[in-house]
């Protein structure tokens, strides 16, 4: 008998969900074959089975999830030696029931007596659609309408990454107005940058100026860091997911924009790996171009800090002593207060305003 463990898609990576299983028990796999899908960081990625047979057992199924190394699924010579799982397991009336693993699966989620489903399947097979079928017939029978949706792995992780961070730290937001008018002006004679990459170098110049926002804290020690990488949330459609420019304090702003486009290429392609998830230093989340005008970020794993970027909008404003009309965005700092001051915070945001607002400051920051 084989053991097929969870493996490690990632330096990063501690823990896998599975996704989707190709085989189900009973099935014969050759090596090479895909075996399973597994999701960690955010990242599917397919397991080729390592071992020739038959696939006795699966110890972890769809939607759950299991450490580095441990054993997932068993690959025997034979059919039928899921020894282990027989005698956990003692026949009752519904593993006699003719059922697929996923109906199975959901009845028990939801409490569903499986004799009470008729099956469509082959040989009267209850299979997942059935049981998705009774669930709305008897949603419609006992009251209003509604769906329950089950989390998918990418959600579960969202929300498990939420948690901690409130958890984690205490957290607290301080917003500022700032006249972005200057970027406003640079962006029309440099149609090919666009306004994110304009923020990542400004942002990642300020780190530089305040090591203490360029940092992790795990509790007891605060790791600041040389190398600023500034993770930039992307909303997928499925999902928010946070990938990483690496060292974008020496990138130019070319070099920012074309990092920037790989990674749009990677979300549409869905080809992201591990390690453009990881090690990001300071998140930035821009929210603008949702018609959102400030909003309080939450703190990216153990990162101290977080900016997020609100709707560039035209209004009147006192600019040189006249009225003029200029372009404003709120810019709005999260930060772990255990870590950072409120002073401080309001340092690092009044210097990215100052940058921001004076041309000259700015053009010297983006080296044009």
């Amino acid at each position: 008998m084989f053991e097929v463990r969870m493996p490690k898609f990632g330096l990063s990576m501690e823990e896998g969900t599975v996704t989707k299983w190709f085989k189900k028990v009973g099935d014969f796999v050759k090596k090479g074959e895909p075996l399973v899908e597994v999701e960690s960081e955010k990242i599917i990625n397919a397991l080729e089975s390592p071992y020739e047979g038959i696939l006795v057992e699966i110890k972890v199924q769809e939607g759950e999830s299991a450490k580095v190394g441990e054993v997932i699924a068993l690959i025997g010579e034979e059919v039928g030696k899921e020894e282990g799982a027989t005698k956990e397991e003692p026949k009752t009336e519904e593993t006699l029931i003719l059922a697929s693993p996923a109906a199975k699966r959901l009845a028990k989620e939801y409490g569903i007596d499986l004799s009470k489903i008729k099956g469509t399947g082959p040989n009267g097979r209850i299979t997942e659609s059935d049981v998705l079928a009774y669930i709305e017939t008897q949603s419609k029978n006992e009251g209003p309408k509604s769906r329950k949706i089950p989390l998918d792995p990418l959600r579960k992780r969202i929300i498990d990454n939420l948690v901690k961070s409130y958890r984690d730290s205490v957290l607290v937001t301080n917003v500022t107005k700032v006249d972005v008018t200057e970027i406003v002006n640079l962006k029309k004679e440099l149609p090919e940058i666009t306004l994110t990459a304009f923020f990542v170098k400004i942002v990642s110049s300020v780190l530089k100026e305040f090591p203490r926002f360029n940092a992790h804290f795990d509790g007891s020690v605060i790791e600041e860091f040389d190398d600023v990488n500034v993770g930039v949330a992307f909303d997928t459609g499925d999902g928010l997911i946070v990938p990483v420019i690496k060292d974008s304090y020496n990138k130019s702003l070319l070099e920012i924009k074309d990092t920037l486009n790989q990674i749009k290429e990677k979300v549409k392609s869905k080809s992201l790996s591990v390690d453009d998830l990881s090690n990001s230093t300071f998140t930035i989340t821009n929210l603008g171009m949702l018609r959102t005008d400030f909003f309080t970020p939450v703190l990216n794993g153990n990162e101290v800090a977080i900016l997020g970027i609100g709707r560039i909008e035209e209004m009147p404003l006192v600019f040189e002593g006249e009225i003029k009309i200029r372009s404003v965005a709120y810019f709005s700092l999260s930060y772990d207060h255990r870590v950072i001051d409120g002073a401080l915070a309001a340092r690092f945001l009044g210097r990215l305003a100052e940058v921001i607002e004076k041309g000259s400051l700015l053009k010297e920051v983006l080296k044009i």
